[in-house]
């Protein structure tokens, strides 16, 4: 549900958390979903890829020095300090030298996620097109409410043109496993555009771009498959339509 979406900063932080590859189950799915679905999120998805491609490059490979090793068995209360890395023998009691260098990496890696993230700068402003470039959008608010009585498959909607904004409330569309609904407006006359994936079922409310806001205003219809859930927006439908509706103005 909208409700539930994450606020800016955390939507920005979850970004970097979805780059960094720590997140799991419902987060990572989430992620997946706003990153198709939610331009700002990609975008910041985007600025996460290439600051930390950044600095990874920048990085390169660093050595240790010989102290490091002897520096950590005398913390941990090894008896002989100057063996070298593989000589050092962990006690019984203490933690494995495979523990040890998990626990040092997260650490590193914890430290320099923090660090970017407080040290990071807002991303850039959007370019936002002049007058003369904004498309002209529809005006008034598009609806589309059609359903399946058969298969239980619901789908309704209300497009704000003006704002950008699309709100659907949605049942039914729960895809076997690999798969994922998928919506896709049809202009009068045109081809089939995908407008992102879809749950199986609740409330989702996002934005579209003018492009899009233009489509839904020609007369569209609104259309829904199964697609293989790949990450990606498809370039065309995959037959049977599961469910599909006429777009119209209020």
């Amino acid at each position: 549900m909208a409700d539930d979406l994450p606020s800016e900063s955390d939507r920005f932080v979850l970004a970097g958390e979805y780059v960094l590859g720590v997140l799991e189950g419902e987060e990572l799915s989430q992620a997946r979903r706003m990153q198709l679905a939610d331009r700002d999120f990609a975008q910041a998805v985007e600025w996460w890829e290439w600051r930390l491609g950044t600095i990874g490059e920048a990085a390169g490979t660093i050595e240790p020095s010989e102290g490091v090793w002897p520096a950590i068995a005398a913390r941990l209360g090894d008896r002989d300090v100057s063996a070298s890395p593989t000589e050092i023998a962990p006690r019984a009691t203490g933690p494995s030298r495979a523990s040890l260098i998990t626990f040092a990496a997260g650490a590193a890696l914890s430290i320099a996620g923090l660090v970017l993230f407080l040290s990071a700068p807002e991303p850039a402003p959007i370019p936002q097109p002049t007058a003369s470039e904004s498309p002209a959008l529809p005006s008034g608010l598009l609806i589309a409410q059609f359903q399946n009585e058969e298969s239980g498959r619901r789908l309704a909607g209300i497009v704000d043109p003006q704002a950008r904004r699309i709100r659907l409330d949605i049942a039914g569309l729960e895809a076997e496993t690999g798969r994922t609904a998928e919506l896709w407006v049809i202009p009068e006359g045109g081809t089939p555009v995908s407008l992102g994936f879809l749950p199986g079922s609740g409330r989702i409310e996002r934005g579209v771009s003018a492009e899009e806001a233009q489509l839904l205003g020609q007369n569209a219809t609104l259309a829904v498959t199964f697609e293989e859930d790949g990450g990606i927006r498809h370039e065309a439908p995959t037959l049977p339509i599961v469910l599909s509706g006429s777009v119209s103005s209020v």
